[in-house]
């Protein structure tokens, strides 16, 4: 038997423990264990010790992580006594993970039972620490800019509603739709027409109390030229793209930047706004990262200007003796179909359960994006406008 499992087994014969009186140089003694320079153990009586004390600890340290690792197989005792004991490799544990950070990729039942789930991990595309980083960033750089608005003002509200911009999307050369997707192309669209139509409003109407600049989703066309439901596994669906993930978001910020520039540097109304919805089906996660960046943006250099990016299938707020309800149409995750062109009963109903559960028992609009024409819808309760800046080219 090796000195090593003799020094091993005396151990085990006292439980792992030393005697009274027993060092690990006394039972490295006992055994024959040697020091690894001998030369210099025969003139250094106290190296000697310590390097054979240390090499009998070691082997034992050795013993019980292995014994941690596997799996007892069998155990010999004499009259009372363990004398020997084996051990085989266990079954290795699944390392722990924090589900909040996976998602379901794919499901496989057995038609006996059971069923075995492939998971991966979320794609991260935001956290609140980098927020506070951009922040702190933009806080040094940035001087916050004063608003002075002077002009005598009706008092209406002005509403501009954006969906569907589908920053960085490509229209394939043989597609039915020839809408344009490039950069020039969506910057006339979300700053000179959006312009435009706030200039036109105030020649009518005069200049408004309020603004509301409104992104009803899809603003982003997608990570990875995939929809939310291509990055979850459940669509093979591979989108044609003119700009890559950070071109997207990029632009998206620079573009924004530009408009709201205008905006404050033209006085265009007393009070502005800057609410968003980035639960889509197209920019989910992605666009709520771009639109948070936007935001950190304007609450540094135009602090006057009130936001709020929303991340709910539907969302609201009070202007006036109106609740203004607004989501995209379809959310990143759980809807297989956008909600009908035609407000049905059964989005009423679903609507109005929205609106029991928040107590908004005044006259409501209800405003969606993600749809393909201009129409007015009226119910009971609800009055309905879908209103769509880009035509969705698929």
């Amino acid at each position: 038997m090796s000195i090593k499992k003799q020094v091993i087994n005396h151990l085990l014969n006292n439980s792992g423990k030393l005697e009274d009186g027993e060092t690990w140089v006394s039972i490295a003694e006992t055994y024959g264990i040697e020091a690894p320079d001998e030369d210099r153990a025969k003139k250094d009586e106290k190296y000697r010790k310590k390097s054979i004390g240390r090499q009998a600890q070691a082997w034992w340290q050795s013993y019980l992580n292995q014994q941690e690792k596997l799996e007892l197989n069998k155990q010999i005792f004499v009259d009372g006594k363990l004398k020997y004991e084996t051990f085989k490799k266990g079954p290795e544990k699944a390392k722990e993970f924090n589900s909040e950070n996976f998602e379901i990729e794919k499901i496989t039942t057995n038609p006996y039972g059971g069923a075995w789930f492939k998971m991966k991990r979320k794609e991260g595309f935001y956290s609140e620490e980098h927020f506070d980083k951009l922040r702190e960033i933009l806080t040094k750089e940035i001087t916050p800019v004063e608003y002075n608005f002077n002009k005598d003002y009706t008092e209406k509200g002005l509403f501009i509603y954006g969906s569907d911009k589908h920053i960085g999307a490509l229209t394939k050369l043989d597609s039915l739709y020839k809408n344009e997707y490039g950069p020039e192309e969506i910057k006339k669209r979300l700053i000179k027409l959006v312009i435009k139509e706030i200039e036109t409003w105030i020649t009518i109407f005069g200049y408004p109390e309020s603004l509301f600049i409104m992104d009803l989703g899809d603003a982003l066309d997608g990570f990875n030229q995939k929809t939310t439901g291509g990055l979850r596994g459940t669509s093979n669906h591979t989108l044609p793209q003119q700009m890559n993930n950070r071109e997207q978001h990029d632009f998206y910020t620079e573009v924004h930047k530009e408009l709201f520039e205008t905006i404050v540097l033209k006085n265009y109304a007393k009070d502005i706004y800057f609410i968003a919805t980035s639960n889509s089906n197209h920019g989910g996660d992605f666009e709520y990262g771009a639109m948070r960046s936007l935001e950190e943006w304007l609450n540094v250099k135009y602090p006057f200007i009130k936001t709020k990016i929303n991340y709910f299938p539907f969302n609201h707020f009070i202007y006036g003796k109106h609740a203004i309800i607004f989501g995209h149409g379809k959310d990143d995750e759980d809807m297989k179909h956008g909600l009908p062109l035609n407000l049905n009963e059964k989005v009423e109903n679903y609507l109005n359960n929205y609106m029991k559960k928040w107590l908004l028992n005044l006259w409501h609009a209800y405003k969606l994006g993600n749809t393909i024409r201009k129409d007015r819808y009226y119910t009971n309760t609800l009055e309905a406008t879908r209103i769509e800046i880009n035509k969705k080219p698929r």
